[in-house]
């Protein structure tokens, strides 16, 4: 059995993004205006580094994830990460969400994606999209995954592949 769940952006995050890809698009075009006035290398950093800030933050975000009885694959932007259910060992649903603090990444900017740390999971991989629902995925050798889950019936079907584990 096979389920695909896309991930939506909360209302929050989606205004956040909104109003970031503006900032930054803004700022690239005012670098690129000033660089061809201007030909300084500075400037042509600044441009690098606005636009692989952007590029970062839009390969991270979660776009579905899909849950069959061998494994949860979460699907982003350029590939997936793939966990499969013998490397499982708890699931945890948090409905009202789950308060974490970032150590590494975007807490807002296409979601709450990166290295975060919190008190239920300690250090853990953020691919969070609404922070209202979440799910903790612990595995065996790595670190924890949060994950937004759109409905139930997302973590009752991944709740399905820890019991049979």
């Amino acid at each position: 059995m096979k389920t695909t769940h896309f991930l939506p952006l909360s209302q929050s995050i989606l205004w956040i993004t909104i109003l970031a890809s503006i900032i930054i698009l803004g700022g690239i075009g005012v670098i690129v205006y000033q660089w061809l006035q201007l030909q300084q290398p500075h400037l042509l950093f600044a441009l690098i580094l606005l636009v692989v800030a952007l590029l970062s933050c839009m390969v991270l975000i979660p776009r579905k994830l899909t849950v069959t009885t061998e494994a949860i694959n979460i699907h982003l932007l350029a590939w997936k990460i793939n966990i499969p259910a013998d490397e499982i060992v708890k699931i945890e649903h948090y409905p009202h969400g789950i308060q974490s603090s970032r150590i590494a990444g975007a807490g807002g900017f296409f979601g709450n994606l990166g290295l975060f740390t919190c008190k239920e999971c300690g250090k853990h991989l953020s691919l969070i999209t609404d922070p209202k629902d979440v799910c903790i995925i612990t595995r065996k050798s790595k670190i924890p995954i949060v994950v937004s889950i759109a409905d139930n019936s997302v973590f009752n079907a991944i709740a399905e592949i820890q019991e049979k584990n």
